[in-house]
């Protein structure tokens, strides 16, 4: 039985945690994966040997491809285990087990598969015969009159690098068949998504699939996906008749799980002759990688990028050209900050360019072309609820101590060392609902979420979630909400998510949804409550489809960069964050500090990287770098409060933006830090190599 989570972060904390890993079941049978050593082929023959396994012509008519419509989308299926393609490397063709993950491993190494490599220029899949899987276009204004009438144009391709979430948990999967019902234990973000596709997958109803969460070490937008080894996993108890479990290893994690971000924009931007921006026009491209993962889609990390760029600035005309395209690298997906990592790199560098071309200074810039007023909407047209940029900035720069660290640099500077400052102001949505989703195309995605309230006939209360835990703390703030809002104590409030057989359906843990749907589901279900008296017996459910809400930062850095060795370093990191009403700050700081150390790792040193054969290169920690806790400063954060209309206790998300701000600020304290060199990269991660001066690249 699922475990009450009421004191689940303390119990992580003292080690008593169960993740998947942890799980005891009598009788288990372990999996591995066959996984394909080529980028593109077909498939000829698998010979398993002597280990018992299935293939995916085993499992032919009792397993479906995971398939995604909507508008703009191609065509395309992910076959759980392909039977006749496979199509980037690390992508699993079988599945053997044993009585122990060794011996699995061992046997799925033994496994001869023949495959004939596919000719380049076959297309990827028949239903997107140009590689192209989603296309959007949208403008807003006239765009082209603002750039006949610009005083300056300024054009910039800018891109970010491939990643992996990497969560300290793998993934991971245990399913079992009994009295012809499936039970699935898996380490996700999106529970009931998981049981819709297990269910559809085997053509079983939903009512035959139970989907538990056990504890969840880390998500961070990767395990809000289905993937075919919680399907082909499914299957094969669903066929033994037996429990049978998956565990990711890190290698694994990083060639085949979900890749996110690798994104280029083409920027052309029209300026006043007072600095004002007029008009902006992109050409925004995302690698989708090898399939449409479920439920995001190419959609999610392609129009997120194209709409959000130049988010928090007032603009005469909006146009984007955005396209996620195939190729035969790991699936891309959704990962902490999607899309708007790209957006705020490819914006606030821009700014800083138009900035320094001007001789006007970073915070005048910003301040002189910001939204005026909110509430108000972007220019792609997006609703912004509540804010205040002017306040963000002026808080930010006192705050933050600008012009004295401008001095301190000027000051470095002076005696040969590389240091710079930079900031940025970006805003970010949180808790898409779904009216939103359906106009993006994504229909795959439900976006409302539901909270039920119990009390019990001891008189404890319960509160049951459609949410996922994953580290955020949800229990403890659910329990100081209810506690405020019944004025009961702490300790008779139990909490219970992750579990489909007891939780209200919902559409799970991403895109920050926790501080804006679930807790206004929460809300309204304990004010129904307390209009019974808290009587043992009562018990609400409320679903909301809550309008999404939009979070706003100002951040400032400071980076040397070493004069011998090129290595970037942040010394000092301020974020002025409005996240709306703050519901509990140490949670709330948390993920603010952790996001920076996110952030500041895909800035810097985080990428993938594959060979001209397709061959992934950075398929270990050794060769995919990750910051430590010395590359990461203590953030300095500050808290402005513009409570949200559209939600009962005007908060907003908060798990992203801590990621996001190092895109803006740090990029640009790296290319104030090496200004002096005449270098100006533009293309992430900004490693040593790319900070050499000309001279020094010629020496390599």
């Amino acid at each position: 039985m699922p475990r009450l989570t009421h004191d689940r972060q303390s119990g992580l904390l003292r080690g008593t945690g169960a993740f998947l890993a942890d799980l005891e079941f009598d009788d288990v049978l372990e999996v591995a994966f066959v996984r394909s050593p080529v980028p593109y082929a077909r498939i000829t023959s698998i010979d398993l040997g002597t280990a018992d396994g299935f293939t995916g012509a085993d499992l032919a008519g009792e397993i479906e491809p995971l398939v995604i419509v909507g508008h703009g989308l191609g065509d395309s299926q992910w076959q759980p285990l392909p039977a006749d393609r496979v199509r980037f490397v690390g992508e699993p063709v079988a599945l053997v087990w044993a009585a122990d993950r060794y011996h699995a491993e061992d046997l799925a190494d033994q496994a001869d598969v023949d495959y004939e490599p596919l000719p380049d220029g076959t297309p990827l899949h028949e239903g997107i015969p140009d590689g192209v899987f989603y296309r959007a276009s949208q403008e807003n204004g006239d765009v082209d009159d603002a750039f006949a009438r610009a005083y300056r144009v300024y054009e910039e391709t800018f891109s970010t690098s491939r990643v992996s979430a990497m969560p300290m948990e793998c993934r991971g999967v245990v399913a079992s068949w009994e009295d012809d019902r499936l039970t699935v234990w898996t380490s996700t973000q999106i529970p009931d998504i998981v049981r819709l596709v297990v269910a559809k997958s085997l053509g079983l109803a939903e009512r035959a699939v139970r989907v538990v969460v056990p504890d969840v070490g880390g998500g961070f937008g990767l395990k809000a996906h289905v993937f075919p080894e919680e399907v082909a996993v499914a299957a094969a108890a669903r066929k033994l008749g037996r429990t049978v479990r998956w565990v990711e290893d890190r290698r694994e994690n990083l060639i085949a799980s979900a890749h996110a971000h690798e994104t280029t924009i083409k920027l052309r931007v029209a300026v006043s002759e007072e600095g004002r921006f007029l008009a902006v026009d992109q050409e925004t491209v995302h690698d989708a990688g090898a399939y449409s993962i479920y439920p995001h889609s190419p959609i999610s990390e392609t129009i997120t990028c194209a709409s959000a760029v130049f988010g928090p600035y007032d603009l005469e005309g909006f146009r984007y050209v955005a396209q996620g395209v195939a190729s035969n690298r790991c699936p891309a997906g959704v990962h902490r900050g999607v899309g708007a990592l790209a957006a705020v790199h490819a914006t606030e560098r821009m700014v800083d360019l138009i900035a320094r071309d001007l001789d006007l200074d970073q915070f005048e810039i910003r301040y002189r072309n910001r939204i005026p007023e909110l509430p108000g909407r972007s220019a792609s047209g997006s609703r912004i609820d509540s804010g205040d940029y002017a306040s963000l900035l002026e808080l930010l720069r006192e705050r933050g101590e600008y012009d004295r660290l401008c001095e301190v640099r000027d000051a470095a500077r002076a005696e040969g060392r590389l240091v710079g400052v930079g900031i940025g102001l970006f805003n970010e949505g949180s808790g898409v609902c779904a009216a939103d989703y359906a106009n993006r195309g994504m229909e795959s995605i439900p976006g409302y979420d539901a909270s039920r309230v119990v009390v019990k006939d001891d008189g404890r209360i319960e509160i049951r979630t459609s949410a996922a835990e994953a580290g955020q703390g949800h229990a403890e703030t659910y329990r100081q909400i209810a506690a405020q809002e019944l004025g009961v104590s702490l300790d008779v409030i139990d909490v219970l998510e992750g579990d489909t057989d007891l939780c209200p359906p919902g559409t799970g843990t991403f895109a920050s949804r926790g501080a804006v749907g679930v807790f206004e589901s929460l809300v309204q279900a304990l004010r129904a409550v307390k209009k019974l008296d808290v009587e043992p017996g009562a018990d609400e459910t409320r679903t909301v489809d809550q309008q999404h809400v939009v979070a706003q930062c100002a951040a400032l850095a400071v980076v040397e960069v070493d004069p011998v060795s090129y290595l970037p370093s942040v010394t000092a990191m301020t974020i002025v964050h409005d996240c709306g009403v703050v519901i509990k700050e140490d949670l709330v700081n948390g993920q603010v500090q952790g996001g920076a150390a996110n952030g500041i790792g895909c800035v810097l040193m985080e990428a993938h990287a594959y060979d001209e054969g397709r061959q992934i290169v950075t398929s270990s920690l050794v060769d995919y770098l990750l910051p430590l806790a010395t590359d990461v400063p203590e953030v300095s954060i500050v808290h402005y409060e513009s409570p949200s209309p559209v939600n009962t206790l005007g908060s907003k998300g908060c798990g992203e933006v801590g990621t996001i701000a190092p895109h803006g600020a740090v990029a640009n304290a790296v290319v104030d830090a090496v200004r002096p060199l005449g270098i100006a990269p533009t293309r992430l991660p900004y490693r040593p190599e790319d900070l050499l001066p000309a001279a020094g690249r010629g020496l390599r």
